[in-house]
């Protein structure tokens, strides 16, 4: 039936215009669609404005009813059980909209975080208005039932609210064919479970190990290791074959300053093929300070490539004794690259006042064009100290 009205008036116009010349008709289709996309796009903005504004208002509201009684009990010092905390909130998620959950979320969250800044958060009541707020099961939850792009959310909302977690949760996203979701997954697995939470790394955390992949493996790392939690990690290096995770590695053992991996990562770089990887294990006993590595680095130095020589320079620059000074002093003589002279003078300047007495003897020694090297390494600090 409407397909016959809809019809009629197409094949009316069709024959009331069909007279006109072809610019004609083609104008009038031309302005017919452009008036369409105008309409679209007015009642889509309209539409778009009353969902922020709807939004916005609900969030004003969940503000109001819970932020003081949520900021109060979060930085009390006092602990409140679950059934004082619910008395006070008086909240029932089973009879509240999904959406109220996720700005509860945002909400909660955002009163943690400016609490934690002004060291007040009560950790306990913090927890246990999660437990009378029913946050965590509603996420895991999602994390369980919805699609790719929520389940990825649910995830990293999982990961800030930093309580722990049910790992049969996470059981499927894990293995997921989405590396993002995977990946999410699994640095969630490795900074929430109480069990095995290195399962992974142990497995090179993942077939790809990318840049926003040691960003956030980093600050699990960091979290791990400020509660006394972080094990050699020496021993997640034998089991790969992945050198950018094995550079990752053996880079963090310096950030931690894990003294006993030194030896091992000595030996490690006689056998080692693989640039890169020997370029972080020389820098990494740099950051440890190591010296006994100094006669072997002392002895390759003229055999490796200019990228291995400069982190050997850098190194010599950490582990400050009269041993590795004599050498940058002898290196810097008998180089006749300007760009590696450069490296070498900021290592010797490394050495505090020595390095700094040294690097002025050479000064009073050296062309006019050398000696804009050195003063160039001394204005450097100068900057960076003021």
């Amino acid at each position: 039936m409407y397909s016959d009205y809809y019809l009629y008036y197409l094949s009316y116009l069709s024959s009331l215009y069909s007279g006109y010349p072809l610019i004609i008709r083609v104008t009038v289709i031309v302005v017919a669609i452009l008036a369409f996309i105008t309409v679209f796009g007015v009642i889509r903005l309209l539409f778009i404005g009353y969902k922020i504004n709807k939004r916005d208002k609900r969030r004003r509201d969940v503000e109001e009813q819970f932020e003081s009684k949520l900021a109060f009990v979060m930085s009390n010092e006092v602990n409140y059980d679950i059934e004082e905390i619910k008395n006070l909130l008086n909240y029932d998620q089973k009879k509240e909209k999904k959406w109220k959950s996720e700005i509860l979320t945002d909400l909660v969250l955002s009163i943690r975080d400016d609490l934690n800044k002004g060291e007040k958060l009560n950790h306990l009541n913090y927890r246990n208005c999660l437990e009378n707020l029913r946050l965590m099961p509603y996420w895991e939850k999602r994390v369980k039932i919805a699609g790719l792009s929520k389940r990825k959310e649910a995830l990293q909302i999982i990961g800030s609210l930093d309580v722990g977690i049910n790992t049969g949760t996470l059981s499927k996203s894990v293995f997921h064919k989405n590396s993002y979701l995977r990946k999410t997954a699994r640095n969630v697995y490795t900074d929430q479970d109480t069990y095995n939470p290195f399962r992974f790394m142990e497995e090179n955390f993942d077939e790809s190990f990318t840049q926003l992949d040691k960003i956030r493996l980093h600050a699990t790392l960091i979290k791990r290791f400020q509660e006394g939690k972080l094990p050699n990690l020496l021993r997640w290096v034998s089991n790969s074959k992945n050198s950018n995770y094995i550079t990752f590695i053996i880079q963090e053992i310096g950030f931690f300053k894990q003294f006993e991996a030194a030896p091992s990562l000595l030996d490690m770089l006689q056998k080692q093929e693989n640039r890169d990887v020997r370029i972080q294990i020389i820098l990494t006993l740099g950051e440890l300070e190591y010296d006994e590595c100094i006669a072997d680095l002392m002895q390759r130095y003229a055999l490796e490539s200019t990228p291995v020589r400069e982190a050997i320079m850098k190194t010599m620059g950490k582990i400050q004794c009269e041993e590795t000074l004599e050498f940058l002093v002898e290196a810097y003589q008998k180089t006749d690259d300007d760009n590696f002279k450069l490296s070498i003078v900021r290592a010797i300047r490394k050495h505090g006042k020595e390095g700094e007495a040294r690097l002025n003897m050479l000064k009073g020694q050296l062309r006019e064009e050398e000696q804009i090297i050195i003063k160039q390494v001394f204005a450097e600090n100068i900057i960076i100290a003021g």
